[in-house]
């Protein structure tokens, strides 16, 4: 092997396990992350740095509500109580592609996710 077919075959070894390294997050990596956050900030905000686009304005709204007198105290008890039932733990992830569905040990039903440039995000439907 010549020492150019070498050094390539060395950079796309380099780059094919970058890619399979700690920097990449799956879908329930994603949420287990965004769940800590929202803990630690008592606080929904987080929730947006990990949602899609078509959820943010839903997302969003549930957001701006923690700062209303009436329902923020109610929200942030939920989410401090939510908090103090212990560390989450994974019970399903289903990858399909740029698709995935998360059940964490605190989820009533599947979280939707999809990949979009690379990162996990949080699929969110009114219901």
């Amino acid at each position: 092997m010549s020492n150019r077919a070498l050094m390539l075959t060395s950079v796309l070894l380099a780059t094919i396990l970058a890619g399979c390294g700690n920097g990449s997050k799956g879908p329930a990596d994603t949420l287990l992350e965004m769940h800590s956050k929202m803990c630690e900030s008592n606080s929904y905000q987080p929730l947006l740095d990990y949602t899609a686009p078509q959820s943010q304005a839903l997302v969003g709204t549930v957001v701006s509500m923690m700062t209303d007198p009436k329902k923020g105290p109610k929200l942030k008890k939920e989410l401090a109580d939510k908090c103090s039932k212990g560390k989450l733990t994974v019970i399903s992830e289903n990858i399909d592609g740029d698709t995935a569905s998360v059940t964490l040990s605190n989820d009533k039903k599947p979280t939707e996710m999809i990949k979009i440039d690379g990162k996990w995000k949080m699929v969110v439907n009114k219901k």
